[in-house]
């Protein structure tokens, strides 16, 4: 990559920071803004970025080589007009990652609808653990390494790939991770087909002498791997896996036994819960076991992953209560974050959640009227837009008018600053609160703690 000054518009979104981050440590001059700076974006300026609240044509450097755009960033932004005024190359996010894993020898690229970032975390936190220096841009921040990004000197790139816009299709690595396959961000593709179609482009993009990872207890994805000419890995609990796991515990931790084409290895053991997470261990330990890495060692860097921000997060504890973040957004991730929190606790769950994007909230009414009764209670609050426009007919009112009251202690509609308050009241010993959402809603996970705090030593006296 010939670049040397970037700017970067939408700078503080997950994955615009990591590749600012690697492009920063990397040697190259960047700038950028966003509307919402956050801790990512000041750790950015801390290492010498310079960076802007809002956007305005003046952020746009005049001797820019180049301005990356985040998806959500429109056309008629005073920074895209302005860099085109001043005939500076503009391109997606996407973009830019094609162009840095081109850069290094050897690539992994992690997609799919659901466990991307913990699957990419995991690989990029075990491959730097053993010595492999890899660089790394995932779309959350690792607990080990303080970041979700770093730029490596061995040869090798870690990097969660975003199928959110399609333009996922043209990024080329030399090994690929495909999680599972639905139907998600609708607003970007025409139909089912298409969604399919972009993941074929991307398995055709994978090196000849690569390797395609895939979920092989997903239908929909085990077919559309049949198109990859060249070798295929496919992972998950039944034993006719190539690797798999058996004797499997995921309430309280993680551990199982790892199969690798029918030969135990050993006992695989995480603090991280859930089947879900079982699913992405192994995935990871399949491609770290591809790049030559040793199974003692993969379970030793395994033991000591401290997870992902935002990722079944404890926020809080306030005696047995805890309060838990959760990034999910999707009905499939609401549903198995909400089943690994009733195995993992005694007592009731306790289920925040904030729809994100009018469009979603649309297109899965269905399975969200569905994917919340393994909650106890049930509290929504209003959609976080994600910058869309609002949709007539579109509201968290009606995926309330969709479910069955019947399945909960309590379901209510509570406008999001009035939620700690009410959570603080019907809270009970052993409890756990879920707060999940991929919008603004992480912002009351720690009042919530702080209320209930303060109610429990009122009580007290």
């Amino acid at each position: 990559m010939n670049y040397k000054k970037i700017h970067f518009i939408g700078v503080g979104g997950i994955g615009m920071s990591a590749l600012a981050q690697v492009c920063l440590t990397k040697g190259c001059q960047v700038s950028g803004s966003d509307l919402f700076l956050n801790n990512l974006t000041d750790e950015l300026e801390k290492e010498g970025a310079l960076i802007y609240s809002g956007h305005a044509s003046s952020n746009v450097p005049n001797d820019a080589d180049l301005v990356v755009k985040s998806t959500c960033i429109r056309n008629d932004n005073p920074e895209i007009i302005q860099a085109k005024d001043l005939e500076i190359n503009i391109i997606p996010r996407s973009d830019l990652l094609k162009m840095l894993m081109k850069d290094h020898i050897q690539s992994v690229a992690v997609t799919g609808t659901h466990g991307k970032t913990t699957t990419s975390a995991l690989i990029s936190h075990i491959t730097e653990y053993c010595g492999k220096r890899p660089t790394i841009a995932v779309g959350g921040e690792i607990g080990n390494i303080g970041s979700n990004a770093k730029f490596g000197d061995s040869g090798l790139m870690v990097a969660e790939v975003d199928e959110s816009d399609g333009h996922f299709k043209g990024v080329e690595s030399t090994y690929a991770l495909i999680t599972n396959i639905e139907r998600e961000h609708m607003e970007h593709y025409d139909d089912f087909n298409a969604v399919l179609n972009a993941y074929g482009e991307f398995i055709s993009n994978i090196a000849k002498d690569g390797v395609l990872f895939f979920n092989g207890g997903d239908p929909v994805l085990s077919e559309l791997a049949l198109k990859r000419h060249g070798k295929r890995i496919d992972f998950g609990m039944a034993p006719e896996r190539e690797v798999s796991c058996k004797n499997i515990e995921c309430a309280k931790s993680i551990e199982f036994d790892l199969v690798l084409h029918g030969k135990t290895l050993g006992r695989a053991k995480s603090s991280l819960i859930g089947k879900h997470n079982v699913m992405n261990i192994t995935g990871a330990i399949a491609v770290c076991l591809e790049l030559g890495l040793e199974f003692n060692d993969i379970c030793n860097a395994l033991k000591v992953f401290g997870g992902v921000k935002r990722r079944f997060e404890r926020v809080g504890r306030v005696d047995s209560i805890e309060v838990i973040e959760d990034y999910a957004h999707h009905p499939t991730e609401i549903s198995s974050t909400i089943r690994a929190a009733k195995d993992y606790g005694t007592g009731r769950v306790i289920t925040v959640f904030q729809p994100h994007r009018y469009s979603r909230t649309r297109d899965l009414a269905e399975e969200f009227h569905k994917c919340f009764y393994d909650s106890d209670i049930l509290i929504l609050t209003d959609i976080y837009s994600a910058y869309e426009d609002t949709l007539e007919k579109t509201s968290t009112g009606e995926i309330l008018k969709g479910i069955d009251k019947n399945r909960f202690e309590s379901l209510e509609l509570i406008d999001k600053e009035n939620i700690p308050e009410y959570v603080s009241g019907i809270v009970k010993d052993n409890d756990i609160v879920l707060v999940l959402g991929a919008g603004d809603i992480r912002e009351i996970a720690m009042p919530i703690v702080e209320r209930i705090k303060k109610a429990r030593k009122t009580h007290a006296k």
